[in-house]
């Protein structure tokens, strides 16, 4: 490559202006070369207080333990540990082949942790002299300390652990060749006699937890802090007390530029994992054909609308039949779900592959005469050209197939093997980052990385959407903690099995509630949300949503700029009110019916001043008459779902008159349930914001290895419903569920109390499923969604 580290392209990095530290260089961790780091200081230091800290990202997700931290004792496993242990969990400890109890102390997380799309910031923090066990040993991720154990022994007091002993330590693996990690690590240190926080080692900007400059530290006698800026001393310690590592299995090409303050792409396991095997912090896929159909593999990023970007692909092994003639590499479009095993991503709606046969498939269609054929270690370069919207395939820098793409359709990177029922096996090595290319493109096309995404228009997205869970005492009062006065406010009695979910928004008032679970017309009660406030809203004093003993969640929205008007379309024309956000992408519109198809409702979603489309609204009349009606983005025009009940999708036009919402409007027939004459409607109205919001739709695949949907976001609310066969409306969120596997869930149509399921791991690019039965994943059903996000994928921390 011609633009090596501190060339122009690798120095491109927008996101620079948001961290107050920029982190430059990481070490990549490939398990199959055993790498690690390894030190025996001379003497011992502090060894009953400590503190270990260091960015990860994670590759290969396999079932074998990680290690990322070990202090070995004198013989066997003795010794002290950090570990992702093989079932995704974390474990913090000290085993002692010796002791009676081997287990001297461990702390293993409830949590699990294989989100491998961006970086973990983990930190142990131990001193065995403090006089509450529980202090002796903390465990922080993300800035938050972990505070449910599936196992929680503390170590006894005063107890002298194996760190900063006078024996080895090793970054990376255990002293017995296993446990090896795979991935990135970026920023390691250990602090030799003092157990500090999370706060000396990062910090929270905008709802993320980001890197601090750590050179001030004290380190002590066998602290150190490793950069990996120096590619030709990898285990340098910059923190001045020169306590260098020792290097084994790695080379100057593994420190990269893949970091916690510039996330790049790689390929995704969790999307797909038929046939496949991943290596070198999963930018090297191995797809192996076998009788169970096909291997494929798409990258964690999509390219961005309005940023062309570049990469290159070597195919780097082929294994049975004959070379270069049964590969494909390309792009495939964001909302693709890979259910059907025995189809390739090639063949699935909205990809522009080159095969290595020469050919160009789009949309599966072969395309004109071949081209040049490409085999083992042929350069493929791929230019998504956002100026033109094209995508541009070069075979050696030498451009062969030139192609058209959707101006409005976001797109991965993929590829897949281009055979079934066969044996053959194809590697692939991808180079996302700049510094690894071998040709250089023009000066507008851009890494596929977090530095390239465009600035998110929200950071925090509780500045817009904020769970609160409250507990009920039957005392009139104000929740706070929301950090906005919501506009529009849906609460939920967790414990109770008979209690309805009630919604609340500041246009038709507080007292006045609808809800969700019911057909029912809209209720006044002042012993429930009396009013909106600056931070929260009151509550009354009732048992509904006051009940002593019982728990809550409120989950709030943010509009707050009044519009009001006339309706248009057929019919006469009548007045509507309303509040919206024009950041946010939510509206409320409280209209009249007039009794006529084809009467259209303004719903005022504009975004930057920009005229924007819903992705999704539900509509509710206010009196008796009629329940809920749904119009969503991925179902069809011509069909509605209701909110208040679990039924298919009804086709019937005097619902939403068998018309699309547009830019303007949403348009309604003369269903009593939505339009009669002089009655009024509530309607909440919502659109797609870039790393904010997102309606779309997922296939199940009834399997805890679930699909994956990607969001451009790390989310904090997700409501599902199936759309092929009767299903609820399930809702879980990041404050109930603040760990992965996610849950509880809740239902939107049903009063039932607060399940138990974990249907969701919460991803920073969005989530997956990791529940195989109910209705959430079912092979052959479509499920849509809508979501909020807690950060935005360009800034977001792995989850």
């Amino acid at each position: 490559m011609s633009g090596p580290f501190g060339s122009s392209q690798w120095m491109y990095n927008p996101s620079s202006s948001f961290y107050p530290y920029a982190i430059d260089q990481s070490l990549r961790f490939e398990d199959g070369d055993t790498a690690h780091l390894s030190r025996t200081p001379s003497s011992a230091g502090n060894r009953r207080t400590w503190t270990w800290s260091a960015w990860i990202k994670r590759g290969n997700i396999s079932n074998d333990n990680h290690t990322l931290w070990r202090a070995y004792g004198a013989s066997g496993a003795t010794g002290d540990y950090i570990i992702i242990n093989a079932n995704n969990t974390i474990y913090l400890g000290s085993y002692n082949s010796s002791a009676s109890t081997k287990h001297v102390w461990r702390l293993i997380t409830s949590a699990v942790f294989r989100d491998v799309s961006s970086w973990y910031h983990i930190v142990a923090s131990v001193d065995t002299t403090q006089s509450n066990s529980s202090d002796r040993a903390k465990l922080y991720i993300n800035g938050q300390q972990v505070t449910e154990f599936g196992t929680e022994t503390y170590p006894s007091l005063n107890y002298e652990t194996f760190t900063n002993t006078a024996s080895q330590h090793h970054i990376g693996i255990r002293p017995d060749v296993t446990d090896n990690f795979d991935g990135y690590m970026a920023e390691v240190n250990l602090i030799d006699g003092l157990q500090l926080g999370p706060d000396s080692f990062g910090e929270t900007k905008d709802g993320i937890w980001v890197p601090k400059d750590v050179s001030g530290l004290t380190f002590g006698q066998n602290g150190f802090h490793l950069d990996f800026a120096d590619s030709s001393a990898i285990g340098n310690d910059v923190s001045g007390q020169k306590n260098d590592f020792a290097v084994s299995g790695l080379v100057a090409a593994d420190v990269t530029e893949d970091t916690p303050t510039n996330n790049h792409a790689t390929w995704n396991p969790l999307v797909s994992k038929l046939n496949i095997a991943l290596s070198e912090g999963n930018t090297v896929v191995n797809l192996d054909d076998n009788a169970s159909g096909e291997a494929d593999m798409v990258s964690t990023m999509v390219c961005p609308l309005g940023v062309d970007i570049y990469g290159e692909f070597k195919a780097t092994a082929f294994h049975g039949g004959a070379s270069g003639s049964g590969i494909n590499i390309g792009i495939i479009e964001q909302g693709f779900n890979r259910t059907e095993q025995t189809n390739t991503i090639r063949q699935i709606s909205g990809g522009v592959f080159y095969a290595g046969n020469g050919y160009l498939y789009t949309d599966s269609v072969q395309s004109g005469s071949a081209q040049a054929t490409y085999t083992t270690n042929d350069i493929i370069g791929i230019k998504v050209d956002r100026t033109a919207d094209k995508v541009k395939f070069y075979k050696n820098n030498v451009l062969q197939w030139t192609e058209d793409i959707d101006a409005t359709k976001q797109y991965h990177f993929g590829v897949d093997s281009g055979y079934t029922n066969s044996t053959r096996a194809i590697s692939y090595q991808a180079y996302f980052a700049a510094s690894s290319w071998t040709y250089t493109p023009e000066a507008n096309f851009l890494a596929l990385c977090s530095a390239s995404l465009p600035e998110p228009a929200i950071i925090d997205g509780s500045e817009y959407f904020n769970t609160v869970l409250y507990d009920g005492n039957e005392t009139a009062r104000s929740i706070s903690g929301v950090n906005f006065q919501p506009d529009f406010t849906w609460l939920k009695r967790r414990t109770a099995t008979d209690n309805a979910h009630n919604l609340y928004d500041s246009v038709r008032g507080a007292t006045h509630h609808l809800s969700s679970s019911s057909n029912s017309g809209e209720s006044t009660n002042t012993t429930r949300l009396t009013a909106f406030e600056s931070d929260g809203f009151a509550l009354g004093d009732g048992a509904h949503l006051n009940g002593n003993g019982d728990t809550y969640v409120a989950w709030n929205w943010k509009a707050g700029t009044a519009v009001s008007g006339a309706t248009t379309g057929s019919g006469t024309a009548k007045t509507y009110t309303g509040s919206v956000n024009t950041k946010s992408g939510f509206s409320i519109i409280k209209y009249v019916g007039n009794g006529t198809s084809g009467h259209t409702i303004p719903h005022n979603l504009t975004v930057d001043g920009v005229a924007t489309t819903p992705t999704m609204i539900m509509v509710k009349r206010l009196d008796n008459d009629g329940g809920w009606r749904v119009q969503h983005k991925d179902v069809a025009a011509t069909h509605y779902l209701a909110l208040d009940t679990n039924a298919d999708p009804a086709n019937l036009d005097t619902i939403f008159n068998d018309t699309a919402f547009n830019s303007t409007v949403f348009t309604v027939g003369n269903a009593a349930s939505i339009n009669s004459n002089d009655k009024d409607y509530i309607a909440y109205c919502f659109t797609d914001i870039e790393g904010y919001c997102k309606a779309g739709v997922y296939s199940g695949n009834t399997n805890a290895d679930g699909p994956h949907a990607y969001l451009g976001f790390r989310p904090a609310w997700v409501m599902v419903k199936p759309v092929s066969a009767d299903g609820n409306w399930w809702i879980s969120d990041s404050v109930r569920g603040t760990y992965n596997p996610n849950g509880p869930d809740l239902r939107a149509d049903l009063t039932s109390s607060e399940g138990t399921n974990n249907i969701f791991d919460f991803l920073s690019n969005g989530f997956k499923l990791r529940f195989s039965g109910g209705q959430v994943n079912t092979t052959g059903r479509d499920l849509i969604y809508l979501a909020f996000a807690e950060q935005p994928f360009k800034y977001a921390n792995a989850r």
